[in-house]
């Protein structure tokens, strides 16, 4: 069964790859490739905000956004070897988010998006001038030492995430990972809403995605000149 759809799919490993990208080339002091990683990372938050209301079933904020009461429960479960048996809406929740999965999602979204944000207003006063900086003198150095915090928060959702991964494959016999590349669900786990949708559908959130990514891009022309 299709859960998760193309674009949201795109998104997902585009969002990697830019994240990946601005470490390393922040690491190498490439800055300029840097603040370009971070652009995208920002055009691509904003259009996974957008999708969250307009895209497929499994990628809509309705569907898998869960009650803390419902995190708090599966946390409770999650080690068991034999599980509760599931309503519906539960199954539903879990073949595309399970509840921890849904505060999970806002941490990689909210926090990229810090940094990518507080990016555009930072200022070493040596090798980078973010494009907003000028904007907000005054903020400067806030915003710079929010990013650099930012980086912490960043690395710790990511291993997170890298290690909820790794538990759900080798403990819960479920590969995250294969999902996210077909959008496809095991069999067994197919007794929810379909979550395809229709080529034009996709077409859609593509062309979205490239509007939002060269919108965060052209950010880069309100930095002033310089003669």
């Amino acid at each position: 069964m299709r859960v998760w759809d193309f674009p949201l799919r795109l998104f997902h490993w585009a969002l990697f790859v830019s994240i990946i990208g601005a470490i390393i080339s922040a690491k190498a002091g490439v800055l300029w490739v840097h603040e370009r990683f971070g652009l995208t990372v920002l055009g691509l938050i904003i259009f996974r905000i957008v999708w969250g209301f307009v895209g497929g079933h499994y990628a809509r904020f309705r569907q898998f956004l869960a009650m803390p009461r419902m995190a708090f429960q599966e946390l409770q479960t999650l080690f068991r070897s034999t599980p509760k048996p599931e309503s519906k809406s539960n199954i539903e929740i879990k073949v595309g988010h399970s509840a921890l999965g849904s505060y999970a999602v806002l941490g990689l979204l909210g926090i990229p998006l810090f940094m990518a944000i507080s990016g555009t207003m930072s200022n070493d006063d040596v090798l980078f001038d973010g494009p907003l900086a000028h904007l907000v003198a005054n903020f400067t150095d806030k915003a710079t030492s929010a990013h650099h915090f930012g980086e912490k928060l960043l690395f710790s959702i990511l291993f997170l995430h890298i290690g909820a991964i790794l538990f759900y494959k080798y403990k819960k016999k479920r590969n995250l990972t294969k999902a996210m590349v077909t959008g496809n669900v095991d069999a067994m786990l197919a007794s929810a809403v379909d979550g395809s949708i229709s080529a034009n559908h996709s077409y859609f959130g593509l062309f979205l995605m490239l509007v939002f990514i060269a919108a965060a891009q052209s950010i880069t022309l309100l930095r002033p000149a310089i003669f």
